[in-house]
């Protein structure tokens, strides 16, 4: 499970500077927007935190690593390229970057396949690495 400040850091940093369509984060709705329209859902599917620092109690750092997310769902039959930009727009937020803590690498690009088709939604999913350290 991704740690609330790196949860609540990458979401802040993504509405900041993505407006294209709706953001969800994770168990914010069970259903598609009304409007019907395209979306984002953003969730943290792995993470794994290690002690590395031993000997200073309640001062020892820990180093948290994992992967956050970003699934675009656009209408089936409109095409994949806007959505493809709106993503390059999205990993430039986030490729080789430091925020509240959080240190972001290279995401990786979409990829499609007959996998994409979902309820009538085309879904292309960029995933971006993070590292995160806390002491405690």
């Amino acid at each position: 499970m991704a740690h609330l400040t790196v949860v609540k850091a990458v979401e802040s940093r993504l509405r900041a500077g993505f407006n294209a369509c709706p953001i969800f984060v994770e168990n914010s709705g069970t259903q598609t927007p009304d409007a019907g329209g395209d979306f984002l859902l953003v969730d943290f599917p792995f993470s794994d935190s290690r002690q590395t620092t031993i000997g200073s109690p309640d001062a020892n750092r820990y180093m948290e690593r994992g992967t956050f997310r970003v699934v675009l769902s656009i209408v089936s039959g409109s095409g994949a390229h806007q959505g493809r930009e709106w993503l390059d727009g999205i990993a430039t937020l986030f490729r080789g970057k430091s925020f509240d803590g959080v240190r972001t690498y290279a995401p990786q690009s979409p990829s499609t396949d007959d996998r994409n088709d979902v309820a009538g939604f085309f879904r292309l999913v960029l995933t971006v690495p993070y590292d995160f350290s806390l002491i405690g």
